[in-house]
């Protein structure tokens, strides 16, 4: 943290020092990679994690008044290789201010489940403590945010990974890379190549029409207003897998956007360890976006960084959702 708990960062540069060159020290590119970071704590609009892809970077606290606002951290990280994270979004020790919308250069996913409980939504498995009505991540998403999903975990334990042991939630971050390097993590984070679990490795795996997760699927020219959006194609098949270490509960299909959000289908688990199924989605509008949440009968759970729907020049094969039907 810049400034919370023993010692605060901002007043110890040696220990700032420290980190980095412990950065330094332990990263070796194909094997295990080191990211240089620190917790942004502001206890007004909400706390966000500060990841750098080099071996140093600046420290800004958030009592310096030149970076005590999301606007003033992001304007002060724009000649830094770096991402930003919103933590535990929805409450807990303090929920995100979502009247600053993300800078796209630099926060392209949100923190889903962490040691504090879920921040997705408020339906979601072992949500977070002391919510607030409009600031999970699906709030943020209905804004029309286009945000991927990761877990950390917050445990402050010095077992990283491991939080959800002192807990009954965790939070991993789960990317899919070419290689192991320090860009491709920040190439994945930047595409929401992401997904989330609280706590079980639980493998995830989406495919619409054979795009990644995250991805924004063009679905075809606005309308005039005298006419009603006509998607160019009937369906899209969005292919879905979990594997998970847990009997399974049930796998949903979220559905949100301008008009609200929520569970679109549910499919029960029969508490299997591994699911392998289609949905085709149909009706699709611009501006709406999809998620697969996967629960195991325990808890565990594992969320999918959304695909987000968005009017344009169409090619042959685009299609819609609203209807859904499973095979």
């Amino acid at each position: 943290h810049d400034h919370w708990g023993r010692p605060f960062l901002d007043q110890r540069p040696d220990l700032w020092e420290e980190i980095q060159a412990e950065t330094r020290r332990y990263h070796a590119p194909g094997d295990f990679v080191t990211l240089l970071g620190y917790e942004w704590t502001n206890w007004v609009y909400g706390h966000r994690h500060v990841l750098y892809f080099t071996d140093t970077g600046p420290l800004l606290s958030y009592l310096d008044p030149r970076y005590d606002t999301p606007t003033e951290l992001w304007r002060a990280l724009e000649t830094e290789n770096a991402v930003t994270i919103a933590h535990h979004t929805a409450g807990g020790p303090i929920e995100i201010d979502w009247s600053f919308p993300p800078d796209p250069r630099f926060e392209t996913v949100v923190e889903v489940a962490s040691v504090h409980g879920s921040s997705e939504a408020a339906d979601s498995p072992k949500a977070i403590y002391r919510p607030v009505a409009g600031h999970f991540a699906r709030a943020a998403l209905d804004r029309g945010y286009r945000l991927g999903f990761i877990g950390s975990g917050d445990g402050h334990d010095g077992h990283p990974g491991l939080s959800h042991l002192a807990s009954d939630s965790g939070g991993l971050a789960a990317l899919y890379l070419e290689e192991l390097t320090r860009q491709e993590v920040r190439e994945s984070l930047s595409r929401r190549h992401t997904y989330a679990t609280n706590g079980p490795r639980i493998v995830l795996r989406t495919d619409l029409d054979g795009q990644p997760m995250g991805s924004v699927v063009t679905l075809g020219p606005l309308p005039s207003p005298e006419e009603s959006f006509e998607p160019l194609a009937a369906s899209r098949r969005l292919a879905v897998e979990v594997v998970s270490p847990g009997a399974l509960a049930r796998v949903d299909l979220i559905r949100g956007g301008p008009a609200g959000s929520g569970v679109l289908e549910s499919l029960p688990g029969h508490e299997q360890r591994r699911m392998a199924f289609e949905w085709r989605l149909e009706d699709l509008r611009p501006g709406e976006y999809v998620y697969v949440r996967a629960s195991q009968v325990d808890g565990g759970a594992a969320w999918s960084s959304p695909y987000f729907f968005e009017a344009g020049e169409a090619t042959p094969g685009d299609g819609g959702q609203g209807a859904v039907t499973a095979r």
